[in-house]
């Protein structure tokens, strides 16, 4: 096992090198990519063939368990998939978009994606709360550089912003884990510092006051990176400025792995706080988030920071679901990051082909796509379907599920908010998009761009969201792995 975790995280480490150094044509670096991913997903499958869901992997660095293999299989997927869909778009950009201006751009960025799906890839595999704390700063780090990559005024202003906020958030994140450690070194010494392992079965000997207070900064810090309001502000500035197939991982995979720290540390408080102040602080900064979401996604033009703003929404809708602590509650939260992941990791690549094909991002301006676009406009459709729920895609069945929890649980005046906030979104976005399907074009399309390549990837990613809302029980393993991981959150460690 420990072999193939070195192979899964140097490959791409590797192909970063090779991108970077400037001796291999982008043809060689289209096909190199491929493969590379590929590679990686193969050793990722060869993982989980030796590892059963209710197994798990320790080392002297490297944790894994049913919640980590679950959220770095979405990476993976994404990795995956955005490898194989990248050369298309990096071919139309070359043609008619920034790249166009400076054509060696390409090996640079093949080696910033590549080395920011492998300080993802870390996070979810180390199992110490420090080495952890470095992994997220390390993807902050190499995303300002993806969000800077046009290197437009615009681009490297909303660079700045992210880096500020998140830099403020992740040092209050370390504030927190400090003084975590803290608490663990007069509660237990220093034996095993910050190990997760470690502090999960002993967290009950921690002091409570102590505790509240480095997970209050943990929270808040953590919370910044996955975009939770009012910490959101650099959200949709870095994902209408990042590549789009940059802003579907920043969507799809860094938020969830952010979401993923602050699970772990939420695993750890659990037994010394209890859940009442976790679902009070929860529930606040879920609602807050979703309510600020509203007004923006209806006014909204720009489509990428539509979309960003949908993200909020998802965010807030799994913070709820977490925040809720039961056993439907938190499967439905797992559930709905996979689902999440793959719808929107789509509808940014789409919206990044529509912006091609239009040459703008303002919505206002696009009417008609269903006559000049057609095969974008079907992608395009079915997403916004998808991501807002509808049957029989999978978002539906985990909102459903968390909402379903809200009312068992008794928030009867927060479940009917819910309902009210989600029905807020649904009209916002329905009318952007119909407003783009239909209708007279007042402006033309270039092509329809969308390339016969990328058709089965994005399609096989929404059929995936229908499989894990109507067929995840007809898929034993990943069935096994979402209880188990479930289980992981609400009910301690499996040893």
């Amino acid at each position: 096992m420990q072999t193939l975790i070195y192979g899964m995280l140097g490959l791409p480490f590797v192909f970063a090198l090779i991108a970077i150094s400037g001796f291999f044509s982008n043809r060689a670096l289209h096909i190199l990519n491929r493969i590379i991913a590929t590679i990686v997903g193969g050793i990722f499958v060869e993982m989980l063939m030796q590892i059963s869901p209710g197994e798990v992997f320790n080392s002297e660095y490297f944790y894994l368990d049913a919640l980590s293999i679950w959220v770095l299989l979405i990476v993976i997927v994404l990795y995956v998939a955005s490898a194989w869909v990248s050369k298309s778009y990096l071919v139309r950009e070359h043609k008619m978009g920034y790249l166009s201006r400076t054509p060696k751009l390409i090996g640079r960025y093949y080696a910033l994606y590549h080395m920011f799906v492998l300080t993802m890839m870390f996070v979810l595999l180390l199992k110490n709360l420090g080495l952890m704390w470095v992994g997220i700063e390390a993807t902050t780090l190499i995303s300002a550089l993806l969000v800077s990559f046009k290197f437009a005024r615009s681009a490297l202003e909303e660079t700045w912003k992210y880096i500020m906020v998140c830099t403020v958030g992740i040092c209050l994140a370390l504030l927190g884990t400090m003084i975590l450690y803290y608490a663990q070194l007069t509660a237990t010494g220093t034996e095993k510092a910050l190990s997760w392992l470690w502090l999960s079965q002993h967290g009950d000997l921690l002091n409570p006051s102590l505790t509240k207070l480095a997970f209050l900064f943990i929270f808040i810090g953590y919370g910044t990176k996955v975009g939770l309001a009012p910490m959101h502000t650099w959200l949709p500035d870095a994902y209408s400025e990042a590549p789009s197939l940059i802003s579907g991982l920043l969507s799809g995979a860094l938020c969830t792995c952010s979401l993923y720290v602050l699970i772990r540390n939420l695993i750890i408080v659990i037994p010394t706080i209890g859940t009442a102040f976790i679902m009070d602080l929860f529930f606040v900064f879920a609602f807050l988030t979703i309510a600020i979401a509203v007004p923006f996604v209806v006014v909204q033009r720009d489509i990428k920071r539509l979309l960003a703003y949908s993200s909020m929404e998802n965010i807030g809708i799994m913070i709820v679901g977490l925040g809720i602590f039961s056993s439907i509650s938190v499967g439905a939260t797992l559930l709905h990051m996979f689902n999440h992941a793959l719808i929107k990791f789509v509808l940014f690549y789409i919206a990044g082909t529509v912006i091609q094909e239009y040459q703008t991002k303002n919505m206002m301006r696009i009417h008609g796509m269903v006559q000049e676009a057609p095969h974008t406009a079907t992608f395009l459709l079915m997403g916004m379907f998808a991501i807002l729920g509808m049957p029989p895609f999978g978002l539906f069945f985990s909102k459903f599920n968390i909402i379903f929890s809200l009312f068992k649980n008794g928030q009867y005046l927060l479940g009917s908010l819910m309902i009210f906030l989600l029905a807020g979104i649904l009209i916002g976005i329905l009318y952007h998009v119909m407003r783009m399907l239909c209708g007279r074009a007042k402006r033309k399309a270039y092509a329809d761009l969308l390339d016969h390549t990328d058709t089965p990837f994005l399609a096989v990613l929404l059929i995936g969201s229908i499989a894990l809302g109507m067929g995840l029980e007809r898929i034993p393993y990943l069935n096994s792995l979402l209880l188990e991981a479930s289980q992981i959150v609400v009910g301690g460690v499996h040893l």
